[in-house]
């Protein structure tokens, strides 16, 4: 491999995270599904109300395996004069993540283009930033983005600047919309029809999705610190 050949992929700990948070997940579940039973339990309602949540349990570890399928699979690769990937295109209706293989050479590349996408998710607006190609033939490739907050995350500055160097192009950066484009499993859109907002909305966008970040932050600490206490 050369010297200008690079390799980009989720950090090892990333992946220990979400598979230990599938097993911990699936193994709640099977106490739960198995309660009844060693408790000798005959109450219909209160089993019926183990039995759910014991199948909540097990959907959020699926939830959990899928993501890190998604973290092991994804990575994307300049050899020579190729960008090579293999990253997040869509999910099915049982978030089920598929995946597209790409191969294409640099300079096939037109343009290596950012922007920053807002997006509500259970009310609350976020933000998150996606990295997307346009071929010379005009087609768009979304490649993956990045959602705000401390999970682990692919250096997108660093692979956007690597791209556009191979492909002799800059980066652009198309700034900040609305979109409702679904982001899971770090997929990124290969539809790029919203407009950009005027920097004063895209600022006022930008402090809410902050304090929403900061009262998520708060409610995680705050539970820690009432487990350490109990």
């Amino acid at each position: 491999m050369s010297a200008a050949d690079r390799t980009w992929r989720f950090d090892p700990g990333m992946r220990i995270m979400l598979g230990f948070a599938a097993v911990f997940m699936f193994a709640v579940a099977a106490v739960l599904f198995s309660l009844p039973l060693l408790a000798g339990g005959s109450d219909p309602s209160s089993n019926a109300i183990i039995g759910i949540t014991g199948v909540i349990m097990a959907g959020f570890g699926l939830f959990m395996t899928f993501g890190l399928i998604g973290v092991v699979r994804t990575q994307i690769s300049i050899k020579g004069t190729s960008l090579d990937a293999t990253v997040p295109q869509r999910h099915s209706w049982l978030l089920v993540p598929h995946f597209r293989v790409i191969a294409l050479p640099l300079g096939q590349i037109r343009s290596v283009e950012r922007r920053q996408e807002a997006f509500r998710s259970f009310g609350l607006i976020n933000l998150r930033d996606s990295l997307s190609l346009v071929t010379s033939g005009g087609e768009r490739i979304g490649l993956f983005s990045n959602t705000m907050g401390p999970a682990a995350q692919l250096p997108l500055d660093e692979i956007a600047g690597a791209i556009a160097s191979g492909a002799g192009v800059e980066v652009t950066d198309a700034g900040t919309v609305w979109t409702k484009a679904p982001g899971l499993y770090g997929e990124a859109s290969s539809s790029w029809s919203e407009q950009p907002l005027d920097e004063t909305s895209a600022m006022k966008v930008r402090r809410t999705a902050v304090r929403t970040a900061q009262i998520a932050g708060t409610l995680v600490l705050l539970v820690v610190a009432l487990r350490a206490c109990s």
